[in-house]
C-alpha cells in the first residue's frame, strides 16, 4: 500500500517533474517498487512506536507507514523539502 500511495503522489504531484505527458491515462512504469522498502523503521503510532515501513529513496517525497494492531493500515507521503519542518506521528481519531 506504501509503494502505492507513494506513486500516486508522484504520479499526480510531481508530474513535471518527473517529465510526464499531460495525459493522466499515460501512465509510465511506476517509479518506486517493492525493493525500494525499508523495514527497519519504527513509526509512532497513538504515541507508541512500531515496526514500520519507509520509502528514503525518491528524491521528490518521503513515504512512511506501518500495519494497525487492530487491522489497516497507515501511510503518509510528504514533500522531501518539508521534511526539516515535520515530525510524521499517526493518531486515532476519536
Amino acid at each position: 500500500m506504501l509503494v502505492d500511495h507513494v506513486n500516486y503522489i508522484l504520479m499526480n504531484q510531481y508530474r513535471n517533474e518527473l517529465g510526464l505527458s499531460g495525459n493522466p491515462w499515460d501512465q509510465p512504469a511506476p517509479t518506486v517498487t517493492d525493493l525500494m522498502l525499508n523495514g527497519q523503521v519504527t513509526v509512532l503510532v497513538n504515541g507508541v512506536e512500531v515496526p514500520g515501513t519507509e520509502v528514503n529513496t525518491d528524491r521528490f517525497v518521503y513515504g512512511i507507514g506501518a500495519e494497525l494492531a487492530g487491522g489497516g493500515v497507515v501511510t503518509a507521503v510528504l514533500p522531501r523539502a518539508d521534511l526539516k519542518r515535520v515530525q510524521v506521528q499517526f493518531t486515532s481519531r476519536r
